[in-house]
């Protein structure tokens, strides 16, 4: 039985991408950098944390660790200030979300964002009580792909991997709930193209977040009906 779902956060629940190209532009020209990326182009910048995006930003030049920390500093200040402008939800979420609660399947989030900024968008977009835990970047974890964060999430849901589906947007998201071996749902209307997604085999890909009420009605349907011919 699927117990609970955990959900990747940009670009699966939420498109952040218009925050986050603002505030790497800004920061990019503050610190001298005449570069500009588009929508497009942004969402080759993200998904392993905001410091590596703010590296991949300025790889198009010679540049040294020292630079990568003052575009830092600058984004994360400036990212504070304006990551709820423009951030929305994607169609369906909070429905299909009040939807899964009803069915007392656990909900949670796992995210290479800063914990700080992933907890301000979530409070801002979702109704209270959506989400039964909230993982972020911290320091005591490395950043997914490494399941360290998720085998802590799950033990916080206090289900058993077999009992968790994980849904995300990304290569790194498939990456991680390959490490440990969970049940997989890929979105396509997020950040990565389809065709990069499929390599990882997801056990479903879906281009509509309603879909994941047919999903969880599928497995658990049949796994009630495995557990009647026993």
């Amino acid at each position: 039985m699927i117990k609970a779902i955990i959900f990747d956060f940009d670009g699966t629940l939420v498109d952040t991408l218009e925050d986050l190209k603002d505030a790497i532009n800004k920061s990019l020209l503050i610190n001298g950098y005449t570069r500009q990326y588009t929508y497009e182009e942004t969402k080759s910048l993200i998904g392993m944390g905001t410091k590596i995006l703010c590296q991949r930003a300025i790889s198009y030049i010679k540049h040294s660790d020292e630079d990568v920390e003052k575009v830092f500093n600058s984004f994360s200040i400036t990212y504070r200030q304006i990551q709820c402008n423009k951030t929305h939800l994607f169609p369906y979420v909070q429905e299909t979300l009040d939807e899964l609660k009803s069915r007392k399947i656990k909900i949670a989030i796992l995210s290479n964002k800063v914990e700080e900024n992933t907890l301000k968008i979530s409070n801002y977009l979702f109704k209270k009580g959506t989400f039964d835990q909230i993982v972020g970047q911290r320091k005591e974890f490395p950043l997914k792909p490494d399941p360290t964060s998720l085998k802590y999430l799950i033990s916080l849901l206090n289900v058993s991997e077999n009992e968790v589906l994980y849904v995300g947007d990304s290569e790194t998201d498939m990456k991680t709930a390959d490490n440990l071996k969970l049940k997989k749902v890929a979105v396509t209307y997020g950040y990565c193209d389809e065709d990069v997604l499929k390599k990882y085999q997801p056990n479903y890909l879906v281009d509509d977040f309603s879909k994941l009420i047919e999903i969880i009605s599928y497995e658990n349907e049949c796994q009630i009906a495995y557990k009647l011919k026993e």
